[in-house]
C-alpha cells in the first residue's frame, strides 16, 4: 500500500522519510496531508469529523476481523458532532430581494449537497409524520383533550416555498444576483449556494451499488448525517431526527460512515481514484462551511481543536 501511494503520486517521498519506513505512519501522514490543504474552520463548521484509512470499514469498530480483506483498503468519513442549518430567516432575507429567489437558493442547497454530502432534511420525515398524525387521530377519536395537531412540512417550510413559487432559471438567477449590490448579503449567499452547487457537478459521485454497500457494512443499518437540513428549530425535521437519534442509539446497531468509498492497494489508478473522491468531499464541505457562514440562524459548530 504504502509503495503503490508513492507510485501512484498520491503520498510524498519526505513524509516517508519522514515516517522512518514505518508504512502505518506514512499511510497516516498521507491523509493528514490531504486533508490539510483545506479550510478547516470551514469544514468544522458544517461537521467534526473522524477520518478511517484502513481495512476495517469502521471507524470505531467492535466487530469481528473475518470482515476485513487485506486486498480492500477503505476512505471513511464519520461525523462525531454535526451542525443544523435553520432555514426560515435565510428564505425571508432572500424573500425581500424576489418571491422566487428563496425557492431558488432551497433548490441550489439540495442539488449542491445531495451527491455528495449525507444530510437529514424533509424527505426523512414522512414516515415520521404520518406515526405521529395516526397517533394524534387515534387519540382524538378516543376523546382526549388538549391535542395539538402535528406541524406538516409544508407549515415547517413556511410560505416561501409552497408550489406557486417556481425556483428561477439560470439566466433569471444572473439577473437577479446583477442587480443587487456586491455588498449585498443576499447576493453573497446566492453566490455561495451556485458555488456549492458547480463544485457538486464537477466530479461523478461513484457509489457502490446496495450489494456491494451490505457487503462492506453487514451490520450497519444507519449513519450519522454531517448536518440537518430545518427550517427553524422543533420543526418536524428536527423531531423526526431526534426520533430517529435515538432508535439509532438504541437499537444497538454498527455506525456505518456518512461518505466512503474502498479500493485495492495494489491498483494505483483505484488509489488515484479514491483519494480524488476525497480531496473532492473536502472539497464539498469547505464550500458548504462557507456558505454556512453566511447564513443568518445557523447553529454551526466551532473548529476542533
Amino acid at each position: 500500500m504504502a509503495r503503490n501511494l508513492l507510485l501512484a503520486g498520491v503520498g510524498e517521498p519526505e513524509d516517508w522519510a519522514r515516517s522512518k519506513g514505518d508504512p502505518v505512519a506514512f499511510m497516516l501522514q498521507t491523509v493528514e496531508r490531504t486533508a490539510a490543504g483545506f479550510n478547516r474552520q470551514a469544514i468544522d463548521a458544517v461537521a467534526h469529523t473522524d477520518i478511517l484509512f484502513g481495512t476495517s470499514p469502521y471507524i470505531s469498530s467492535w466487530h469481528e476481523r473475518e470482515y476485513e480483506d487485506p486486498d480492500r483498503v477503505f476512505l471513511a468519513v464519520e461525523a462525531t458532532q454535526i451542525s443544523i442549518i435553520y432555514l426560515r430567516p435565510t428564505l425571508e432575507l432572500l424573500a425581500k430581494t424576489h418571491p422566487r429567489l428563496p425557492a431558488t437558493f432551497y433548490r441550489m442547497l439540495f442539488e449542491g449537497m445531495s451527491s455528495w454530502i449525507l444530510c437529514y432534511d424533509e424527505s426523512a420525515c414522512e414516515a415520521f409524520y404520518e406515526w405521529r398524525m395516526e397517533s394524534y387521530l387515534e387519540a382524538k377519536e378516543s376523546g382526549e383533550d388538549g391535542l395539538e395537531k402535528p406541524q406538516s412540512i409544508a407549515n415547517a417550510k413556511g410560505p416561501w416555498l409552497t408550489k406557486r413559487f417556481k425556483p428561477l432559471l439560470s439566466p433569471q438567477i444572473d439577473a437577479a444576483m446583477q442587480s443587487l449590490s456586491t455588498r449585498s448579503p443576499a447576493r453573497r449567499i446566492l453566490e455561495a449556494g451556485r458555488r456549492l452547487q458547480t463544485l457538486s457537478l464537477a466530479r461523478e459521485r461513484q457509489r457502490p451499488y446496495c450489494d456491494v454497500w451490505d457487503e462492506y457494512y453487514p451490520n450497519g443499518s444507519f449513519s450519522v448525517p454531517f448536518t440537518i437540513l430545518a427550517f427553524h428549530e422543533q420543526d418536524l425535521v428536527c423531531q423526526a431526527f431526534q426520533s430517529d437519534e435515538e432508535d439509532w442509539m438504541n437499537g444497538g446497531d454498527q455506525q456505518s460512515p456518512a461518505f466512503a468509498t474502498a479500493f485495492s492497494p495494489n491498483d494505483r489508478d483505484s488509489i488515484i481514484a479514491g483519494f480524488e473522491d476525497l480531496r473532492h468531499f473536502l472539497r464539498m464541505m469547505e464550500a458548504l462551511g462557507e456558505l454556512l457562514a453566511l447564513l443568518p440562524g445557523c447553529d454551526v459548530l466551532e473548529e476542533q481543536r
